[in-house]
């Protein structure tokens, strides 16, 4: 405790009121071996073998990657370790009102399964088992990648077995994608959660809490699992260890999937010497979502992408989950796809560059990675505005329009939207990205310099610059739609300007009304708020 008898940053757990008191483990003021746990001591056997003595600080566990990261590096965090045969249960708590289970699983050794059961006191209960005697090993290559089917498979069978968490600590769910009675029987109730491990020799269990961790910030639209309410089958919640979405059934695309970056999520792991080649070998064909699947609502796969003369673009890129080959196929799921433009999307000559890639390509690479890199923690929300359901230009990039497939010009001319719009699938006009970048990870975000970043960018072709005067062109941010709600107009845009991210950046005040408005527009009854989370005047 701290001498104004509020808890440190490291006891407060995930929110400023934690979803489940000491889920992180670390609400011990000093550790007594032979004392419970708080919050895991009431239903622990006459034994009492999970005791003050598992809780194993993560900066002593030798074989782990990353023990903690940012601020607390030097400070106590503990973990929960488990051994064989052993058991614990929290104390009864209510289950919120929304969000899944999570909780993080280290597994340095091949061996037994970890078995997780939230049960309330009326005696409903979900479980989930994690096969921590297998690794998530896959490999997607030129013989399967478009075989949406055998993705599927691949995506199910390794959601529940070990990629990163041999190495650092990868987080799990127990899923509460509810029916309306289930909602009826978990929401609000007091229920207790319990963690077993069967047949292995050791696991560590940390941060066990409900709703997503990449929503630190806050839910930017309040959305819900419950598919068969009107309000949120516009809004519904879809919650991934990977990322976050708002699902849009009405145009069939994310109103925004929000992810956490730092550096442990960008950085690629060294291939052992002798370690087979594993993974996605080659890029993968989009997937519908299983969870989507799961609430009645249509799904589609992203072959109907093939021949639209767009990129199939990632709103939480690949890229941003490079620790995993499981956690980057995660990306590949439709609810997290969008029809974008080439001029919007590719690197076109050398990506290091930036007169050579697009301002959405340097916004992920000069904004993104550089300060993932230097060690800052990011909380991003990506989505799009608008639709435009008619034939546009492919693109004008002079190296694009050079591109060869079997002889063949293949972007030059218009785009052909029609396997989308006749399945009523939006086609942004534009996409836009919310970037919050936090100086110091893991301490409490009320307590370290922030600085935010928000960007709109066109999702049309390029202009070609051989048809525009020196003058340039009048910056398409000055139309009907966002000019009122803009602080300024924006001057002309020449062709070094267009490639430019400051270019398109606005202030999340702007983008926020911005999207507010284009939901007034179309009477849907949620609005945007990116820092829900946060107390006012720190907002």
């Amino acid at each position: 405790m701290l001498e104004d008898n509020t808890y440190s940053a490291r006891m407060r757990g995930d929110y400023a009121v934690p979803t489940l008191f000491n889920g992180n483990f670390d609400a011990v003021a000093a550790q007594l071996d032979s004392q419970p746990i708080p919050g895991w001591s009431l239903y622990n056997g006459d034994n009492k073998s999970v005791l003050q003595s598992s809780l194993v600080n993560r900066n002593s566990i030798t074989t782990l990657s990353n023990p903690v990261v940012g601020s607390n590096s030097g400070s106590i965090n503990y973990a929960l370790k488990l051994g064989t045969g052993d058991s614990i249960t929290h104390n009864p708590f209510v289950v919120p009102d929304w969000g899944n289970l999570r909780f993080d699983v280290f597994a340095p050794t091949q061996s037994g399964t970890l078995n997780v059961k939230l049960e309330t006191i009326d005696g409903q209960s979900k479980n989930v088992i994690i096969n921590l005697a297998q690794d998530a090993n896959f490999q997607i290559d030129a013989a399967n990648n478009n075989n949406t089917e055998s993705i599927k498979n691949i995506y199910s069978d390794i959601e529940n077995k070990i990629g990163f968490g041999r190495k650092g600590f990868e987080t799990f769910q127990l899923k509460l994608n509810l029916t309306d009675l289930e909602i009826a029987d978990f929401r609000g109730k007091s229920a207790k959660i319990t963690f077993s491990l069967d047949g292995g020799d050791s696991v560590y269990i940390d941060n066990v809490f409900f709703k997503s961790e990449h929503l630190k910030f806050g839910n930017p639209t309040q959305a819900r699992w419950n598919p068969s309410n009107s309000t949120y089958k516009n809004n519904l919640l879809l919650e991934k260890p990977q990322y976050a979405v708002s699902y849009n059934a009405d145009t069939k695309i994310a109103n925004w999937v929000g992810w956490k970056v730092d550096k442990t999520w960008v950085t690629r792991p060294k291939t052992q010497p002798g370690e087979l080649p594993n993974g996605l070998i080659k890029r993968p064909e989009f997937i519908a979502d299983p969870d989507l699947f799961a609430s009645g609502l249509s799904t589609y796969d992203g072959n109907i992408f093939t021949g639209l003369g767009m990129d199939r673009g990632h709103l939480s890129p690949d890229r941003d989950r490079r620790r995993h080959p499981k956690d980057q196929l995660a990306t590949y799921l439709t609810t997290n796809l969008i029809a974008q433009s080439m001029d919007n999307n590719r690197f076109f000559g050398d990506s290091d560059n930036p007169d050579e890639t697009s301002a959405w390509f340097n916004i992920e690479d000069k904004v993104v990675d550089e300060r993932a890199n230097q060690g800052q923690e990011l909380y991003i929300f990506a989505g799009a505005i608008g639709n435009n359901p008619n034939t546009q230009k492919k693109t004008n990039v002079p190296e694009l329009l050079d591109d060869l497939f079997n002889g063949e010009l293949i972007n030059q001319g218009n785009t052909s939207p029609s396997n989308l719009s006749n399945r009523q699938i939006h086609i942004p006009r534009w996409t836009w990205k919310t970037i919050m970048a936090v100086e110091q990870p893991g301490v409490d975000v009320t307590s370290s310099n922030i600085e935010a970043f928000a960007y709109m960018t066109p999702n049309i072709a390029e202009p070609n610059w051989n048809n525009v005067s020196l003058d340039g062109i009048a910056n398409p941010l000055n139309n009907d739609m966002f000019s009122p709600f803009l602080d300024s107009v924006r001057s002309n845009i020449k062709k070094t300007d267009w490639r430019n991210p400051d270019t398109w950046r606005v202030t999340l005040p702007e983008l926020t009304k911005i999207l507010n408005e284009r939901n007034k527009v179309r009477n849907y009854d949620f609005k945007f708020d990116f820092l829900s989370n946060l107390p006012e005047d720190i907002q």
